[in-house]
């Protein structure tokens, strides 16, 4: 008996329209209509589905039906492969994964050593000693004048960057009565660094920024923040570039 007898038999047998044997497999009515003129079959999880709701072995529902074990076969076979190429896509994938993240590990690990090895030299060369009790590195350059680096190391391995996140450099002093910090920075165009010139409460909070203006007529005045700001450009790109 041919599958398409077979799913009307079942049908009929329990008197149910077609109407209704859809609504079971949440198909339309046509599409039942198609199976019993076997004008296309059902896929093999609703034949399965099938077996499952009225008792009935697969065997038996494909008996003799040659042309839909044909396309069982096909689909059985089809899945087979395309469960193995997933398989082997993953497998692809996790490996070049596991490539990319050796690959990325030695170059983190290596700029790692050479920055922190960099910023190291400059520290020592420039004379900065670290304050342990403040945290940072800290170069005197006159009685109340002074350099201040923070204490640099590499971003965590996952952190995907590969250079320190705080590279500035900061110089405090007093003129005229004034607190005064000129701080370094990364620059964003040519690469050197740009630099600020700020002045600071009693208690070193913040007042305000000098423009360019004020900065060059600071300049022509005082030769120190001059050669301070010559100075600083000099020690950051011995400790950061």
């Amino acid at each position: 008996m041919r599958l398409g007898q077979t799913i009307t038999e079942i049908r009929k047998e329990r008197n149910m329209t077609q109407e209704d044997f859809a609504r079971i497999f949440h198909v339309t009515r046509q599409t039942v209509s198609n199976w019993e003129k076997e004008k296309n079959y059902p896929d093999l999880e609703t034949l399965i589905f099938m077996s499952e709701e009225f008792h009935i072995s697969l065997d038996v529902m494909l008996k003799e039906d040659t042309k839909m074990v044909k396309k069982l076969n096909k689909e059985i076979k089809f899945s087979k492969r395309f469960k193995k190429n997933i398989m082997l896509g993953l497998s692809m994938t996790l490996i070049l994964l596991l490539l990319g993240l050796t690959g990325w590990g030695v170059v983190w690990h290596n700029t790692k050593n050479s920055l922190e090895a960099k910023f190291e030299a400059g520290v020592e060369s420039n004379g900065f000693q670290f304050d342990e009790q403040l945290g940072y590195y800290k170069k005197m350059s006159g009685q109340d004048s002074y350099f201040t680096l923070p204490n640099q190391s590499m971003p965590e391995y996952f952190d995907f960057t590969l250079h320190f996140h705080n590279m500035v450099l900061d110089y405090y002093t007093i003129e005229d009565g004034k607190n005064i910090q000129i701080r370094w920075s990364e620059g964003k165009e040519d690469g050197k660094p740009e630099h600020t010139l700020s002045v600071r409460d009693e208690q070193g909070a913040y007042e305000y920024t000098l423009g360019k203006e004020q900065e060059r007529e600071l300049c022509e005045t005082n030769v120190t923040i001059r050669e301070i700001l010559t100075e600083g450009e000099i020690i950051f790109e011995d400790v950061y570039e």
